[in-house]
């Protein structure tokens, strides 16, 4: 199910980053030179954010924010060598 949702947002920022653009290109009034460059950072920035809230929005008990708990020991990563 998940992967539907996130096919489908993924379309959907495609088609929105799109017509962003040519918002951007009718006001600068022209073709934008870096049309790729530009296209790439508004897909990018829209993306991490909409599939970020998505996942903490599906999965709260999940997200990054709960990982450091796990990973960090109470010796700073050192562990010492046990006796065989």
């Amino acid at each position: 199910m998940e992967v539907i949702l996130f096919s489908g947002v993924g379309i959907l920022l495609y088609l929105l980053c799109d017509r962003l653009l040519l918002l951007l290109e009718n006001l600068h009034g022209e073709p934008l030179p870096a049309r790729s460059a530009i296209f790439f950072v508004l897909i990018l920035t829209l993306s991490l954010s909409a599939f970020g809230l998505i996942r903490t929005l599906l999965h709260p008990a999940q997200s990054p924010q709960y990982d450091h708990e796990e990973q960090q020991t109470p010796d700073r990563g050192y562990e010492s060598p046990k006796p065989h």
